[in-house]
């Protein structure tokens, strides 16, 4: 007798870890990135464009969206973070019951909470990670279009279509996984029937209508994320970051699939480091050339490998962290297969032996106490930092922020704050902070790439240019490059130099060794109010 299948549904499990997660990261990381991808996306979330100099526009709105509704605060920054990871995982689960594998949809989730790029890396919202949430979505999308027929079937199309234009729109990379899905339709009987009819090229008909908007955008504005995206890759085989990229899944999911392996090593009838060594290699296996979660597990990252390969791109690293949505599915239903396989039975419709259920409802069980050690290492993490002084822990982005936009108005009384320049994506801390009304540019407001979008009143607005010099131990006496480029721009366009240099710190009982951080800021005024 097999055992009664495993709870499929999986949402407390998602909400409670998302929660925690984002929880987690607003106590031990106050800030935003240290790289300002999230300052950035929220500074091009100030316009509706459909492309900015760096990347398609959809992440971009999707902040735009969410802070129409939520607080402008850091915490509800990382909390949209991680409620993309919770689509994200939502959409694994359609994919698990598409596949017929619903009885380990939980499991699959579970152990997707347990790497790496649905809990740290997901902390930083930008084209990466929004990709969590789109493809698995897609993929399953995919899946049903293939599947079902008559008007479910169409609706299923018209998704995929919709949901392919997304991820386009949000990263090019995205093309591995449209590949990936071409190729996988080409391996299987059912696929090459759908290439074939109606439901496709309906998919293909909704994905064009969503891209041409941003292809459009594209031709009039010279192609400048397509030029950025070429930059990537300069036609030479980059090995170190080839090897780094192919071994990123080992890295990014290997307590997962420590796990998983485990728990079916276990339930193994004769349990020895040869059984263990056998499935850990059995979990990655096709079934057979046609092994549809196979292919969707596999293609995204090897097609990647290739375009490194040859020198298509200059791989980077954190374009891996979305290529494992289907992961866990794959593992579960090889190392059932591999331990109890059904007689003539190769499909995926499995449901695990007696003593592997029990070991997965452990698995389950086993999630809550992990949770309650994530809060417990982001509480020591936080006291560890804020004992050390830690710089990205204690850097003053916030505080900062509001004392330019204090200092503003104490010597501009009547003239109102219109945009930031300078170094970017620094600047655009006071539009984050203080207030979103105050439009954040990239660099100075008539040179490339703040004219890709232009902010046309800026001559008649008060502006503010802003460059900061890091912790006050460093020396505060030479001028950065921020600051010789303002100095430069402001005489050449007849300005008075008015340079400030303020600093800011963090207080309070979560920073008990405050330290101060220097920025230099240089007022730009109407020329109706200029000195």
């Amino acid at each position: 007798m097999h055992a009664r299948p495993l709870p499929a549904s999986p949402w407390l499990l998602i909400i409670a870890y998302c929660l925690v997660w984002a929880l987690v990261h607003g106590l031990s990381q106050p800030n935003l990135d240290a790289y300002h991808d999230m300052l950035e996306n929220f500074a091009w979330s100030q316009t509706w464009a459909w492309g900015t100099f760096k990347h398609p526009p959809l992440f971009a709105w999707v902040v735009k969206l969410w802070f129409s509704v939520a607080p402008q605060t850091t915490l509800s920054y990382k909390l949209l973070a991680y409620l993309n990871v919770a689509a994200g995982l939502a959409g694994v689960a359609w994919l698990a019951r598409l596949l017929g594998l619903a009885v380990f949809g939980r499991t699959a989730v579970l152990l997707l909470l347990w790497s790496l790029p649905y809990t740290t890396l997901a902390a930083k919202f930008n084209a990466n990670s929004i990709l969590l949430s789109l493809w698995p979505w897609t993929a399953a999308a995919w899946l049903a279009s293939v599947q079902r027929r008559g008007g479910r079937g169409l609706a299923a199309s018209v998704l995929l279509g919709v949901l392919a234009a997304a991820c386009v729109l949000s990263k090019y990379f995205s093309g591995v996984l449209l590949l990936g899905l071409l190729l996988a339709a080409l391996l299987s009987a059912d696929g090459r029937r759908w290439l074939l009819g109606a439901r496709s090229w309906l998919a293909l008909a909704v994905f064009a209508v969503g891209l041409a908007p941003h292809a459009l955008w594209l031709l009039t504005h010279d192609f400048p994320t397509l030029r950025y995206a070429m930059e990537q890759g300069g036609g030479d085989t980059q090995w170190r970051y080839v090897a780094k990229f192919a071994l990123a899944p080992l890295f990014y999911w290997a307590p997962a699939w420590l796990a998983c392996v485990s728990v079916f090593a276990w339930s193994a009838p004769r349990q020895r480091v040869g059984t263990w060594l056998r499935l850990a290699v059995a979990s990655w296996r096709a079934q057979s050339a046609q092994d549809t979660l196979f292919w969707l597990a596999a293609l995204p990252g090897g097609i990647t490998l290739i375009f490194g390969l040859f020198g298509v791109a200059e791989l980077s690293t954190p374009w891996a962290i979305p290529i494992g949505f289907a992961f866990p599915l794959l593992w579960l239903r090889n190392l059932a297969h591999a331990t109890a396989p059904p007689p003539g039975n190769r499909d995926n419709a499995v449901t695990p032996a007696p003593r592997t259920a029990r070991g997965l409802a452990a698995l389950q069980r086993a999630a809550w106490p992990v949770l309650a050690a994530v809060v417990a290492a982001g509480g020591v993490l936080a006291v560890t930092q804020a004992r050390q002084g830690e710089q990205r822990y204690y850097a003053p982005t916030e505080e900062a922020a509001r004392a330019m936009a204090a200092g503003w108005r104490e010597r501009h009384p009547d003239v109102p704050l219109g945009w930031t320049g300078g170094q970017w994506a620094d600047n655009a801390l006071v539009a984050f902070y203080v207030s979103g009304r105050i439009r954040a540019l990239p660099g100075l407001p008539d040179q490339w790439p703040a004219t890709l979008t232009p902010h046309p009143t800026w001559a008649q607005e008060g502006g503010l240019l802003i460059c900061p010099h890091g912790p006050v131990t460093k020396d505060a006496t030479a001028r950065t490059a921020c600051e010789q480029q303002a100095e430069d721009w402001l005489h050449g366009h007849g300005h008075a130099v008015l340079r400030h240099r303020l600093e800011a710190a963090r207080s309070g009982w979560r920073f008990p060794h405050p330290v101060p951080h220097a920025y230099v800021v240089y007022d730009v005024l109407p020329a109706s109010t200029s000195p």
